[in-house]
């Protein structure tokens, strides 16, 4: 008795096409949807720097330079001052910008690391009572 084998083994197995199609529209479908949230470059709103100068210069910040020294003494715009001084001084530079419509002001303190920082807390007390928040630190180049 001789057994027959399945017939199968000879049979060709072909490409199949459907699952590859299946494949590719769901690939096409992520490619859609991720061109859904590309935003258009033309549509962003920037201004890029000119060297021209335009209406926007009324808006430019008004910024002041204060140095404190190694031994306490503080200048406002290379000129002496004393504590007293320098609030007053803020305090008509605030109400300055208030009145030209609110133009802020930054003020750049300098001081050394071995500056007594009480005067630097003198300078931003002097600040806080002309009601001045931008302020930035800088330090000395030579370390």
């Amino acid at each position: 008795m001789k057994r027959h084998r399945d017939t199968h083994q000879d049979a060709e197995v072909g490409f199949q096409i459907a699952p590859m199609i299946d494949v590719v529209f769901v690939i096409m479908l992520f490619f859609m949807v991720q061109a859904g949230d590309r935003q258009v470059e033309t549509e962003l709103k920037m201004k890029l720097p000119s060297t021209e100068p335009s209406d926007d210069m009324a808006d430019a910040p008004m910024e002041e330079q204060v140095a404190v020294a190694l031994d306490g003494g503080i200048t406002h715009n290379e000129e002496p001052v004393s504590p007293g001084e320098l609030k007053a001084n803020f305090k008509r530079l605030a109400q300055q910008a208030k009145s030209e419509g609110g133009t802020p002001i930054i003020v750049t303190i300098n001081a050394e690391p071995e500056t007594p920082w009480e005067r630097v807390v003198d300078v931003m007390n002097a600040m806080q009572f002309a009601g001045i928040a931008n302020v930035t630190f800088s330090v000395s180049e030579e370390l």
